[in-house]
């Protein structure tokens, strides 16, 4: 695709502006880099808000990285600073090594031009067709017709829309609006498309359907996508890395399938709950704690989890012959294996039955149990007995 607006050549006539320190190997991989940013909004009583502290994250070139935090986390001003929407109160953001904060209007203009937005709530014109609100920044950008035309239909067949070309938004639906957003973010040929809440509006399908579109479109044109949700099924589902955010911080980040599967803080573990195969209400009513088993014959449950951190496959025919003691049932009673960027993980809930032994007492039962689970899993725990 042709671009209209230089980015090289803008560095260029603006040298004052700061540039990355680091290599040139370096930047060439990095899109975004955020460097102990900082973000603090004053109210008209001069009263000050934090909203960011001390955010260092990098977004590599050509990669879908998620943003996901609960709401007020400070996920929207985090992306308003890629695109000069807001400037940092301190540290510095840099986009393709040009620092945002020091940018004049013009150079925030330029720069604008060469990231994409994708919004919750679509922001189409009701009264332009939909050829035309693709064609909108282009047309205000002065390119020739013939230009304009290339490429919108070039877009409307990326976006699955060439026969609603001249249709009105108000006869589209949720769906069909965001893809024409899609395809407007994307007529000016940008290295950088924002999301901000891009599915939330939409139903489960059409969610899938615009996840789908969104990583075809990061495949097919190297573009890098910054994405921020409240949704863990939308980071799951089509982003490489995601940063956690909590009360203005950044407190986990990685690959996904790491985050996913070994989550290491409370607030990740908090919006992982909606993916997570929580014990049912009926299982729950009847746990009991161990310190309350006095049967021999009790069954014990184990709370089984892979991460995903090594490359076998979870063997859940060693682990049932591992967990089988003097010849006792097993049963696998709830919980399920996913898959995340080719690693397995999950959660199992074990059901092991322990045998009367004047011996083998229950808790030397247990200890064998947990052992020889371990072998077969990243961690195991005892929930209690039924």
């Amino acid at each position: 695709m042709t671009h209209f607006f230089d980015l090289p050549q803008f560095i260029e006539d603006a040298p004052s502006l700061a540039v990355n320190s680091g290599s040139e190997a370096t930047a060439h991989k990095v899109a975004v880099i955020f460097d102990n940013v900082g973000k603090v909004f004053a109210n008209a009583r001069g009263v000050s808000t934090p909203a960011l502290s001390n955010v260092s994250l990098n977004v590599a070139r050509g990669e879908v990285f998620g943003i996901i935090g609960r709401s007020g986390a400070g996920k929207s001003t985090l992306l308003r600073l890629i695109n000069g929407l807001e400037k940092p109160s301190s540290g510095a953001v840099r986009v393709n090594g040009v620092n945002v904060g020091e940018l004049d209007e013009r150079g925030l203009v330029t720069l604008r031009r060469r990231i994409g937005m994708v919004f919750q709530h679509f922001n189409l014109l009701s009264a332009k067709t939909v050829r035309e609100n693709i064609a909108l920044p282009l047309k205000i950008a002065g390119v020739p017709r013939a230009e304009i035309d290339r490429k919108v239909n070039a877009l409307l067949e990326l976006v699955g829309l060439t026969a609603k070309r001249d249709a009105y938004p108000a006869s589209l639906s949720g769906g069909q609006k965001q893809r024409v957003g899609i395809a407007r973010a994307l007529v000016t040929d940008p290295d950088i498309l924002l999301c901000d809440e891009a599915t939330s509006a939409l139903d489960p399908e059409t969610t899938q359907a615009i996840l789908a579109l969104l990583r075809d479109i990061n495949q097919r044109l190297n573009l890098t996508i910054v994405l921020i949700t409240h949704e863990m099924q939308v980071i799951r589902e089509v982003c490489d890395t995601v940063a956690v955010i909590e009360r203005g911080e950044v407190v986990e980040t990685g690959p996904v399938w790491r985050v996913f599967g070994d989550p290491q803080h409370d607030a990740t573990r908090a919006l992982l709950r909606t993916l997570v195969h929580d014990l049912p209400a009926d299982l729950a009513e009847r746990l009991k704690p161990l310190q309350d088993l006095k049967q021999a014959d009790a069954r014990i449950l184990l709370d089984v989890r892979f991460t995903g951190a090594d490359a076998r496959e979870p063997d859940l025919g060693g682990l049932t012959s591992a967990l089988s003691l003097e010849g006792g049932g097993v049963s696998f009673v709830h919980g399920g294996i996913d898959r995340i960027q080719g690693h397995a993980q999950g959660r199992l809930v074990v059901s092991a039955q322990l045998r009367a032994s004047a011996e083998n007492t229950p808790q030397k039962q247990i200890a064998t149990l947990l052992e020889r689970a371990r072998r077969h899993a990243n961690h195991v725990e005892v929930l209690g007995y039924v």
